[in-house]
């Protein structure tokens, strides 16, 4: 590699770290002034190619991550934070460099396409690591008894399914053994977090009052009445998962009374990214491995 490739590699990798220790150590809570930070450095990386052409690609691919981004932010499934990482690490490494650890080609395609792969098979792996103990110390004996028959069949039948699909990759596509890892890391994660997707659930939410709500919480729509929902939709024009300045605000002046499911104990998203982040530069984009 390169020395200014290998700059890039670094730099990108210290964001993402601090990302991280923010997500951790600081209640998930990133500066704003940080989060923008790291995109100026994303600019001036883009810029140092001195190549119209990567430049566009590269804002391009940057435009699209914030994009899709905002949008899944908007449906309260990433934190802020979250988007702005991944703008900033793909401006700073738009392509996918040669994987460092095996000789695999990458075809051009985005490196952050890379850091989304591996980040959600890390985040599926990590939910039930991160959740099951919580769930089991906050509920005690009731721990057991909220898995139903149906969660263990459906945990199963997700079991059976990748096993037959991996089976037939392997004698039909010569899946190696980095692909058998892929593959065994997405059967373990998908069974485990629907066998325990009820104490997952109630060890996520908290009920808390209009009053202690906070800017980017989200609302666990599943976990109210339709007849609350659409009551408080009626009052509060624009209510959703979501909790943004301005429906928080008219929440609190119209005060609204009761206690609303929201998502308080939501596992710090900037670590799987970070972890992804080096499975993709050591190992390239995994559903290539798969081939």
């Amino acid at each position: 590699m390169d020395q200014l490739l290998m700059l890039r590699i670094g730099v990108a990798f210290v964001i993402a770290l601090i990302y991280m220790l923010f997500d951790i150590f600081n209640k998930r809570n990133v500066p704003s002034v940080y989060a923008y930070a790291t995109v100026i450095v994303g600019v001036l990386f883009t810029i140092s190619y001195l190549n119209s052409m990567i430049i566009i690609e590269s804002a391009a691919i940057a435009a699209a991550v914030s994009a899709l981004g905002y949008l899944v932010y908007k449906i309260g499934q990433l934190g802020a934070a979250d988007v702005i990482e991944l703008a900033a690490i793909s401006l700073i490494l738009p392509v996918q460099p040669a994987a460092y650890l095996i000789q695999n080609a990458q075809l051009g395609l985005p490196f952050i396409l890379s850091v989304f792969v591996a980040t959600g098979i890390i985040a599926l792996l990590m939910i039930p690591v991160y959740y099951v103990p919580r769930a089991a110390r906050m509920m005690g004996k009731r721990f057991w008894s909220s898995i139903t028959r149906k969660d263990l069949a459906k945990s199963l039948m997700t079991l059976g399914a990748y096993g037959i699909f991996t089976v037939f990759l392997i004698l039909e596509a010569n899946l190696g053994i980095a692909g058998i890892v892929v593959m065994a890391a997405l059967m373990i994660g998908s069974s485990l977090t629907i066998a325990f997707e009820r104490p997952i659930m109630d060890s996520m939410i908290s009920f808390i009052p209009v009053s202690q709500f906070e800017e980017g919480d989200i609302v666990a729509l599943s976990m109210m009445k339709k007849s609350e929902i659409a009551a408080t939709r009626k009052k509060v024009k624009g209510f959703d998962r979501l909790v943004t300045y301005n429906i928080m605000k008219k929440m609190q002046k119209l005060r609204i009374k009761g206690k609303f499911p929201v998502y308080r104990q939501a596992m710090p998203l900037a670590l799987p990214i970070f972890i992804g982040f080096v499975i993709s530069i050591l190992f390239g984009n995994l559903i290539l491995l798969l081939f």
